[in-house]
C-alpha cells in the first residue's frame, strides 16, 4: 500500500484524464466512485488497475480483495482531482473495461439502443434491463459512453453484470435477422403493433431510438415490425428510459404467465 499526497503526481494526472471519453476509450479503462459501486465492481471480478482510498481502515474487508500493489492512500485534495463528484468519495477504483462477455446469443429478447445520448437515460435503461431479465444490450456506436460516471451511477452496478455490445448497429441487426430474430422498432405510429403483442414474436430485438429523433432511417428500414405503447393524455411521447422499461416489463409479464 503506497501513499500519494501531491495532485501533480504523474499517476494522478493520468487518472484525471479518464473524465474525458476519448481517454477512457484510448486507455480501455474507467473510473468507479464510492463504496457501493466499488464493491459491485470487485464482486463482478473486473480487473482493478488502481484503488485510491483516503482512510483504508474503513475498508479493510473490501481492500483484502484487491492486490496490495494497486492500492494508494491519498489525500482529499488528490481524490478531488480524480473524482467527478462535487464531494469526493472515500474510495475510488480504476478498472479495465469489458467490451462484451459473449458473442453467443441464446436469449429470445435482446434490447438495441440507437444513438442514446443522455448518460442518465442509458444508466436507467441498463438498470431496468437487469431488473426485467434482459441480459444482452446492443449499443450503436453513436450511443454515449456506457462507462461514463453518470451512466454508472444511473445503472447502479448493472453495467458490470450485463452483456453490453457496442458495435455498428445496422450490421449487427442484419446478422441477427439472418439468425431468425424479428427486429422490432419502438415508435409513435398508432398503426404499429402494441406491446400486448410481444408474445407473438419468439426471438426478437426491440430497438429504442434517440431521445430527440427516434430510430434512424437505416435502422427503421431493417425493422420487421413497429411497436407502440398506448398512452392517454396529450403527451406525444415517453422518455426513452421509461419506454424501454415498459416494454421490458411487459415482455417479462407475458413470459411469466405463459
Amino acid at each position: 500500500m503506497q501513499k500519494i499526497t501531491s495532485t501533480n503526481n504523474n499517476k494522478i494526472t493520468e487518472v484525471a484524464k479518464l473524465k474525458i471519453p476519448k481517454h477512457r476509450k484510448a486507455s480501455n479503462m474507467f473510473c468507479v466512485e464510492g463504496h457501493k459501486l466499488v464493491s459491485e465492481l470487485i464482486r463482478c471480478k473486473y480487473e482493478i488497475v488502481y484503488c485510491f482510498v483516503q482512510d483504508p481502515s474503513q475498508y479493510n474487508e473490501l481492500l483484502q480483495q484487491v492486490n496490495d500493489e494497486c492500492i494508494f492512500v491519498v489525500t482529499e485534495a488528490v481524490m478531488s482531482k480524480i473524482s467527478e463528484m462535487k464531494s469526493p468519495p472515500d474510495i475510488l477504483c480504476i478498472a479495465k473495461q469489458k467490451k462484451s462477455f459473449t458473442h453467443e446469443y441464446t436469449e429470445n429478447f435482446i434490447l438495441a439502443l440507437d444513438t442514446i445520448q443522455d448518460p442518465s437515460n442509458l444508466g436507467a435503461i441498463l438498470r431496468s434491463c437487469e431488473a426485467f431479465g434482459v441480459n444482452t444490450v446492443i449499443l450503436s456506436d453513436g450511443c454515449c459512453d456506457e462507462y461514463s460516471a453518470k451512466t454508472l451511477r444511473g445503472a447502479m452496478g448493472s453495467v458490470f453484470r450485463l452483456n453490453l455490445v457496442k458495435t455498428q448497429l445496422c450490421s449487427a441487426l442484419k446478422e441477427f435477422k439472418a439468425k431468425g430474430y424479428d427486429i422490432i422498432g419502438a415508435g409513435l405510429d398508432r398503426g404499429y403493433q402494441t406491446v400486448a403483442n410481444l408474445h407473438n414474436h419468439n426471438k426478437k430485438i426491440v430497438v429504442i431510438g434517440n431521445e430527440g429523433n427516434g430510430i434512424s432511417k437505416e435502422i427503421i428500414d431493417l425493422c420487421d415490425f413497429g411497436l407502440f405503447i398506448p398512452m392517454d393524455g396529450q403527451n406525444e411521447s415517453l422518455n426513452a428510459a421509461v419506454a424501454a422499461s415498459i416494454i421490458m416489463w411487459e415482455n417479462k409479464r407475458q413470459n411469466d404467465i405463459r
